[in-house]
């Protein structure tokens, strides 16, 4: 094998290390940042709107209303007040708080996402009585039939939240491909440079 055909091996065989390096590096960095990420619970709730009024006759805005109002700062604080006085044992926890209405019906899905998984669940069940106090309220205030809404589901044990994990591992392998690629082309071709006689000088 001639001197240049092993020289050429050689810088491709440096060329693959990098890659592989790379990617091994690109695949570590991700799993580390994935599994420092903190445990996220979600515990689930259901909510059906219904009454006498028929579809057609339930105001465009109605269940708008109703989702403005559970995701509410209001009705946020007075379900964390009603976690204190029933729970006094429970630390606050920070929350969050979705709710989508199921396409093509009147049940609202009410998730509650949060780091402590009894907290989230208790949370929910009294933001659940503090929604359905408000709406009793409501209904009085206006001596109106109809726009009742009732609790379908109570809140579900918290889960955890399936970390995706396989797409930020494929990518932080692909990016450290990438760039072990480029070093590992820099390299070989510093190495080419430094291997090229010197021209003769006049």
């Amino acid at each position: 094998m001639s001197n240049s055909r092993t020289k050429n091996v050689v810088l491709v065989v440096i060329t693959l290390a990098c890659m592989f390096f790379g990617a091994c590096a690109g695949v570590s960095w991700s799993a580390m940042h994935i599994t420092e990420k903190p445990q996220v619970f979600r515990s689930l709730a259901k909510l059906v709107a219904g009454g006498s009024l028929q579809p057609k006759d339930v105001e465009p805005d109605y269940y708008g209303t109703i989702v403005e109002t559970l995701e509410s700062a209001e009705l946020n604080r007075k379900a964390q007040e009603r976690v204190h006085v029933l729970h006094p044992e429970l630390k606050d926890s920070p929350v969050d708080i979705r709710v989508i209405q199921t396409k093509g019906s009147a049940i609202f899905n009410i998730l509650v996402t949060g780091s402590e998984p009894v907290y989230s669940q208790i949370f929910l069940n009294g933001l659940l009585d503090e929604f359905m106090n408000f709406r009793q309220a409501i209904r009085e205030k206006a001596q109106k039939d109809g726009l009742d809404v009732a609790i379908l589901e109570r809140a579900t044990t918290a889960m955890e939240r399936n970390t995706d994990w396989k797409m930020p591992i494929i990518l932080g392998g692909v990016g450290g491909a990438v760039l072990g690629l480029v070093i590992g082309l820099l390299v070989s071709l510093l190495i080419s440079l430094q291997g090229q006689p010197k021209a003769p000088q006049a």
